[in-house]
């Protein structure tokens, strides 16, 4: 069967499956808002609608600053400082019942190879079924779907490497099973690892990706979903690096942004082949309690001249908070109850977060396709944040993170990253 083929059967298959509504595993781009007014501006951004309430355009956007300091950094490899690490604005419109876009653009520094981050269509199929066309993350792994802007550190885990981004191509979501089982499939470019957002393919190929997502033990408790969640995912494709450069293998960064593994695609390395990844994951929200985590397994074919191999890749992350003013813990942050009013003595909420992180290089990786003398056999993370929410919009985060590799340099172990990260956070 060609991947063509399998393509085509697995979106079959899903439009063939029947359900109720979904569960926001892979999130839709909501109905309408309720308003009572034609312009509306408040926590859910500014809404403009037509009079009959049926469509509506809304703006929202968000900006991160940081301030960054490597302690240990005595070559000077990064900038400590301030820095601008996201600013976009969001456009959703709802252009007719069921049927609505996003485009979501970068009007800051540029994460990607163009400042569009999303811009798609969403069409619903009935029966809680839809369909999302253009480009938008995929469907994988529980860390990566979460926003930059809801994570429990200030930065993703190392982990993240093992997964792409943004990809353009379809999606298919619903559920199977009442409200307590959902299933997102869909075709994609194929992205490379490491975090990678794209626009094309250089590749004939493409990938399949899937999701399956269990919340056997689900409630909305004042806003927050409590509960017991797991999943499982998936993508296959075939990666071919183009003859001139080898863009289709990944280069993977620290916590701080600095390289510490990559593929010597100087001296030739190229994808050429199978590109499987595979991964699940399991949290808890219960109270002001909340925990995570993940596994990650990783493997994709490689060339250097006459010489192919299978190279593995793999890792886990694993985090918990807890809400020191007593709010829900959630996956999406928490909202203080009271907000942040200095008049009235009300400070927001207080959050604490502890995480660890692990990834490891097979050593098929070394020395034919990567340099041991600079790319490390494994890196494990550990890290702890205090978080501030003043308001649902606006929070603070400190956060220190230690990483530690294993290899990486001419002779025994690259030196430790120790790192403290300030961000401020405001989103509408």
């Amino acid at each position: 069967m060609t991947n063509t083929s399998r393509v085509v059967l697995a979106l079959g298959l899903v439009c063939a499956a029947a359900g109720a509504r979904t569960l926001g595993a892979q999130a839709r781009t909501p109905e309408p808002t309720k308003d009572s007014a034609l312009v509306a501006y408040d926590d859910d951004g500014l809404r403009i609608h037509t009079p009959d309430r049926k469509r509506q355009f809304k703006v929202r956007g968000y900006f991160v600053l940081d301030s960054r300091q490597v302690l240990n950094d005595t070559a000077d490899a990064s900038t400590n400082g301030f820095n601008i690490r996201r600013a976009r604005v969001i456009f959703d419109a709802n252009l007719f019942p069921g049927v609505a876009m996003r485009l979501m653009y970068d009007v800051g520094p540029i994460s990607g190879p163009s400042a569009l981050q999303d811009g798609y269509l969403d069409v619903g199929l009935g029966g809680g079924w839809w369909m999302r066309a253009g480009k938008q993350k995929t469907p994988t792994s529980l860390e990566r779907y979460m926003s930059i802007s809801s994570q429990l550190l200030p930065e993703r885990s190392i982990a993240s490497n093992l997964t792409p981004s943004r990809d353009p191509g379809v999606l298919i979501t619903g559920p199977l099973a009442g409200e307590h089982l959902e299933l997102a499939v869909g075709v994609f470019n194929g992205a490379a690892d490491g975090g990678v957002t794209q626009d094309n393919d250089p590749n004939d190929d493409k990938d399949i990706t899937y999701r399956l997502w269990w919340k056997p033990i689900k409630q909305k408790v004042k806003g927050a979903e409590q509960g017991v969640g797991f999943g499982v995912w998936g993508t296959r494709g075939i990666e071919k690096s183009p003859v001139v450069t080898g863009a289709r293998l990944p280069a993977f960064r620290t916590i701080a942004q600095q390289g510490w593994f990559s593929f010597s695609e100087a001296a030739g390395a190229r994808a050429n082949g199978e590109h499987l990844r595979n991964g699940v994951f399991g949290y808890v929200h219960e109270g002001p309690f909340g925990a995570m985590a993940e596994w990650y397994g990783n493997s994709q074919v490689v060339t250097r001249g006459a010489t192919t191999a299978t190279v593995h890749t793999g890792g886990w992350t694993a985090n918990a908070q807890y809400s020191l003013t007593g709010e829900l813990s959630n996956g999406e942050g928490i909202v203080p109850d009271p907000a942040f009013d200095v008049e009235k003595g009300h400070w927001g909420a207080w959050q604490v977060g502890l995480r660890a992180s692990h990834v490891s290089i097979g050593s098929e990786a070394f020395p034919t396709f990567a340099d041991s003398t600079v790319s490390a056999r494994g890196a494990t993370e550990v890290g702890a944040a205090v978080n501030w929410y003043l308001t649902k919009q606006t929070k603070l985060q400190v956060a220190y993170e230690h990483t530690t590799f294993d290899g990486g340099a001419k002779a025994g172990n690259r030196p430790a990253e120790r790192y403290v990260q300030v961000r401020w956070q405001v989103y509408f």
